[in-house]
């Protein structure tokens, strides 16, 4: 597919679904700057792939960048961890302090609330978080069924996207 029909395609699934997307990460982060600023990165992704012409979804392949991006703010890898998804003239290699301080405090927020379920849920989000394993990996690993590796990580992910909201709903009072 030429670069040209590839942008064009990539623009219009932008204008077509980027509220959508917004609205996506907005519910799984604090900071609707932040949720804008991961959709454009998606995009930005979306651009670089090399064969888009055999996505046969476009609109789910962006969304699963999009939440691969989350994975990555969320284990400290990736744009979160070492550069801005800012794409300003400006950009520098490092993070700047605030941008420092500010995963510091989300990191901080995860590890608290992943350290409020119980130990065999927490096992099951660590091996699907820093080791990548898929729900059968962790199954075989953890000697546990697929559906109860499923229940376990929807049970975490649930817990910590309740707490992360109650957390930063709290610090936005102390403000």
């Amino acid at each position: 597919m030429p670069e040209s029909k590839v942008q064009a395609t990539v623009a219009k699934l932008f204008t077509d679904h980027r509220d959508r997307l917004q609205q996506y990460l907005r519910a799984r982060l604090t900071n609707a700057d932040d949720a804008a600023e991961l959709a454009q990165e998606a995009y930005l992704r979306m651009l670089r792939v090399k064969r888009a012409d055999l996505i046969r979804h476009p609109q789910a392949y962006l969304f699963r960048i999009a939440n691969n991006l989350l994975h990555e703010l969320y284990t400290g890898r990736g744009p979160a961890s070492g550069e801005s998804l800012e794409l300003d003239l400006l950009e520098t290699d490092e993070p700047s302090p605030e941008e420092l301080a500010a995963l510091a405090g989300r990191r901080e927020m995860v590890r608290r609330a992943v350290g409020e379920l119980p130990e065999k849920c927490q096992a099951a989000l660590a091996l699907h978080w820093q080791q990548g394993l898929t729900q059968a990996e962790i199954a075989e690993r953890m000697n546990l069924s697929r559906q109860m590796v499923q229940k376990y990580l929807a049970r975490g992910l649930a817990h910590c996207h309740k707490r992360l909201r109650h957390i930063a709903a709290e610090e936005r009072r102390t403000r």
